[in-house]
């Protein structure tokens, strides 16, 4: 919202009006002087002459006075740049290609191996199939007893794992305080959930944090990739816990928060998001929420409370599967799940219940008239302490200039940059205008690879919106994954697994 203009406005008074005048017909008026001298009268041609040239004069002056006004009123409702945001009653801009909706569902804290890295569809997903992946019970102890990862993870995990900054850390690097000589070798995993729940005695039960599913296990999420686009190599934005890697998802930055801190239940973020932005441009959005003891994602930000969105566009989840029955849908929707019990596959909710949840806001989709025109997008907002063998990039610029600081189990402080990304997550794009069975890796056209930002860099090049900051604009988009060739896609998906495993 722009400032209001200063009503204290200096006094700018003109000049006293200077003769000669015109006078009604155009002609030019002389007012007799006040010596005695007399003034030749001027000549029928120099009176034609004056006229013509004055009346020229005054339609360039109000040619370039309605100029300036156009000019001024493109400005100030943003119509006259790309990329600027569009004024009241303006059309919001067409999107590119076939996609008019896009809906994105963010679940919670499960790895790509944990949750992934079982499926056996295509030998080219970078999963554990074939493949041993070990940690040692404790990383300063290399003769330790060696965890290794196998399918055999529970439908409700025992313990929650550390998903801090610092126990990312442990988990990737091996240490606490990671350095340009770590080596990202994601060998501690084990060791801090034995840290974190003191339970070196009980390997059995610290491997859940490496142990994953079978597509026996995950059968809709199986399915899911089977039909459509699964990344493999797809990284959360911050190596932490839900709310920065959420407030990532939608503004492109946490503003320096690497925990999840009261500023996320009160709405205190300052950083323009993607709900304000797509407002700006007359682009419609809701945020449809199951949560309870938390806010939904876009009340995270001060603009939301205060520009009356948080009355009209976060609506209960009930409201979703109306609205996409309808074909009602906004052109964005954002949904925010439950946490923790039973849909939003966080522990201790149990893995078939959350399947159970992913199948039914698909199957919304699926029937919804909207759906030819629709790109729905899966993913997890971080890895919730849950093994993943795969480093993620480091280096990478942050969403701006601000750091985090906390504590590490040891007791020492940390401070983190945001200068690398968080662990693998699984993540899937369904459409009828995307591929049968594609397994995404790197970007071919980009040298970054996919992230949580890529989402919005998506965003700014479907409906034309500005970069909301650098992480965003280092991220490759998916839009090349995008066809062009509409085609038929599962109406439903198989049953969750039956709770025995």
């Amino acid at each position: 919202m722009q400032p209001k203009p200063s009503q204290d406005v200096r006094d700018t008074r003109q000049g006293e009006e200077q003769r000669p005048l015109l006078g009604p017909d155009g002609e030019v008026v002389y007012d007799p002087p006040d010596d005695d001298l007399q003034t030749p009268q001027p000549s029928w041609l120099q009176r034609q002459w004056g006229s013509s040239c004055i009346r020229t004069l005054a339609i360039l002056v109000l040619l370039l006075m309605v100029c300036t006004l156009v000019v001024l009123v493109l400005l100030f409702f943003g119509m006259a740049i790309p990329g600027l945001a569009h004024g009241p009653g303006k059309k919001p801009p067409v999107p590119r290609g076939p996609i008019k909706n896009v809906v994105v569902l963010v679940q919670e804290n499960l790895s790509f191996d944990s949750f992934a890295g079982g499926l056996t569809y295509n030998p080219d997903i970078d999963g554990l199939v074939n493949r041993t992946y070990c940690n040692p019970s404790n990383i300063a102890d290399h003769k330790s007893p060696k965890v290794c990862a196998k399918p055999t993870a529970k439908n409700v995990a025992p313990d929650d794992p550390d998903h801090s900054i610092a126990g990312g850390s442990m988990q990737i690097y091996s240490t606490y305080h990671p350095d340009n000589t770590s080596d990202p070798a994601m060998q501690g995993f084990v060791t801090e959930q034995i840290r974190s729940y003191r339970i070196d005695q009980d390997l059995s039960r610290a491997a859940e944090v490496i142990n994953y599913y079978t597509p026996d296990h995950v059968p809709v999420f199986s399915a899911m990739a089977e039909n459509f686009v699964l990344f493999d190599r797809w990284f959360a934005s911050v190596p932490g816990p839900t709310n920065p890697n959420r407030a990532y998802l939608t503004s492109g930055t946490s503003h320096g928060h690497g925990m999840n801190d009261l500023d996320f239940m009160t709405s205190a973020l300052p950083q323009t998001s993607i709900f304000e932005q797509l407002s700006e441009a007359n682009i419609d959005w809701i945020n449809y929420s199951n949560t309870s003891w938390f806010l939904p994602d876009a009340l995270f930000y001060k603009w939301t409370v205060n520009s009356g969105k948080s009355e009209t566009h976060v609506q209960p989840l009930d409201q979703f599967y109306a609205d996409a029955a309808a074909g009602t849908l906004p052109p964005f929707t954002w949904i925010n799940p439950e946490c923790c019990s039973y849909m939003s596959f966080h522990p201790p909710s149990p893995i078939n219940m959350g399947e159970g949840f992913i199948k039914g806001v698909y199957e919304a989709l699926r029937s919804s008239p909207q759906w030819n025109e629709t790109l729905f997008i899966l993913t997890f907002d971080e890895h919730g302490g849950f093994a993943d063998h795969v480093s993620p990039p480091e280096q990478v610029p942050p969403g701006d200039d601000l750091t985090c600081r906390e504590w590490a189990l040891d007791g020492s402080a940390i401070e983190f940059k945001f200068d690398r990304l968080g662990v693998r997550v699984p993540t899937v794009l369904m459409s009828p205008w995307v591929g049968k069975g594609v397994v995404q890796n790197r970007p071919a056209d980009h040298d970054n690879d996919f992230s949580h930002t890529s989402i919005l860099k998506y965003l700014s090049e479907l409906w034309d919106l500005p970069v909301l900051t650098p992480r965003v604009a280092w991220s490759p988009s998916f839009g090349g994954l995008i066809t062009d060739t509409y085609r038929e896609t599962p109406e439903t998906l198989p049953e969750p697994c039956p709770n025995q495993f």
